[in-house]
């Protein structure tokens, strides 16, 4: 699973919640529960201004045995520039439960439009490996029907400064997939693939690539 930052454009407040399973949390392509299945929980408020904010809670695993949780925070304004474009600026925070040497912030900038949304996010400090990166994406998607979806995933993060430990400076990561929505239940079942090396908090030999599906729960 992808996290994915949600933007507030709503002219009303608004408060919510969602519960989330993924077979295999991956982060960026690169599986960060040991390709095994992970629970998520999220809070999110959105304001009237175009600014909203919110929390996550994730079960991961850095390392062979070593279980965390993953607490993120996150907070940002979105702003028009034209016929349906806005701006997006925010930042995000992730703590690990059990090892803060893991812990790191980022700042983020986008472009954000009905179908697609592109977005660069500088880390000074990524995982805590004293490495800066900075990792670019962009995400698409279209509605076959008002319940069904499409959508795809680039992203490639590249090291800009400090010592990579002898890890190549970038890599890329890849997801394709589908989504139902049925009420307030969204299903998804995606294709993730990510390139060898880049920036990444502990050396990993799981596969670079599989089929990820994954289900949460909003009210």
């Amino acid at each position: 699973m992808v996290l994915c930052l949600a933007s507030a454009t709503a002219a009303q407040a608004q408060l919510s919640a969602s519960f989330a399973a993924d077979s295999d949390y991956r982060f960026r392509g690169v599986s960060l529960s040991e390709s095994r299945p992970s629970l998520r929980t999220s809070f999110n408020y959105d304001a009237p201004n175009g600014c909203y904010g919110g929390a996550s809670a994730t079960r991961v695993e850095l390392a062979r045995g070593d279980r965390y949780a993953q607490l993120l925070g996150y907070a940002g304004c979105v702003v028009p520039a034209g016929v349906g474009h806005h701006l997006e600026a925010g930042v995000t925070f992730s703590r690990f439960t059990g090892d803060s040497s893991y812990d790191f912030a980022e700042g983020y900038v986008g472009v954000l439009a009905q179908r697609w949304s592109a977005r660069v996010h500088f880390a000074p400090d990524y995982f805590g490996r004293h490495v800066s990166t900075a990792y670019a994406e962009f995400d698409i998607h279209t509605l076959l029907n008002e319940n069904f979806r499409l959508f795809g995933h680039v992203g490639a993060i590249t090291r800009t400064g400090g010592n990579g430990g002898g890890a190549s400076r970038a890599r890329a990561d890849l997801r394709l997939g589908v989504g139902w929505v049925l009420g307030d239940l969204d299903l998804q079942v995606a294709w993730l693939a990510a390139s060898r090396g880049g920036p990444y908090p502990a050396v990993y030999d799981n596969r670079r690539s599989a089929w990820v599906a994954a289900a949460s729960y909003s009210f």
